[in-house]
């Protein structure tokens, strides 16, 4: 059977019986993708035994033309966010913004935050536009996401995503810049 009727197959009945043939048939791609990502042969097998109840869960929730190129996007998205989880920095950006924010651990935005939230990095992001917070929550916080899953997640084509996350985090490093230099002075000597 080819990979669109395993799909449909699995479509009409979302079950990990369902699932198994497709997913064996890529078993030893995973595996592979898994081990250029992470280094190693034990980390690559966790994985990639990881991706398979991702799958069950998000294969349903979107419109798969090409399984081989989306099953790729992923696992690269999935061993990403446990590198990233890993060194305990989820919110480093990449690109122009290098070292934007290093925090050591986070929360949603929205989660128990209140309209007096002295917490910075909350607080900026309630300041951000709907857009820009919803693309900076799927592709920073959320697991799994590319450009290619929030554009249609989101209804927005991929340049308005790059956009959307390129502009949110420029604004994101003036808010928390702002508060910084806002805040109270403390008793500790500076260093110039």
């Amino acid at each position: 059977m080819s990979d669109a009727e395993l799909l449909d197959r699995f479509r009409r009945s979302p079950t990990p019986r369902e699932l198994l043939p497709l997913y064996q048939r890529y078993a030893a791609r995973i595996y592979g993708w898994c081990l250029r990502y992470l280094g190693t042969p034990q980390r690559a097998e966790d994985a990639g035994a990881e991706v398979f109840p991702i799958l069950l869960a998000k294969l349903p929730e979107h419109e798969v033309g090409n399984f081989g190129s989306w099953l790729q996007t992923l696992v690269r998205n999935h061993c990403l966010m446990q590198l990233r989880r890993e060194q305990r920095d989820p919110l480093a950006l990449t690109g122009a913004d290098d070292g934007l924010m290093q925090l050591a651990e986070f929360q949603h935005p929205l989660d128990n935050a209140t309209d007096d939230d002295t917490r910075p990095l909350h607080r900026c992001m309630k300041e951000l536009g709907d857009a820009q917070r919803r693309c900076i929550h799927l592709f920073y916080l959320a697991e799994g996401h590319s450009y290619q899953s929030i554009a249609a997640n989101l209804n927005l084509s991929v340049g308005q995503v790059r956009s959307h996350l390129q502009n949110g985090r420029r604004n994101l490093k003036r808010c928390l810049e702002a508060q910084a230099a806002d805040a109270p002075e403390t008793d500790s000597p500076r260093v110039n």
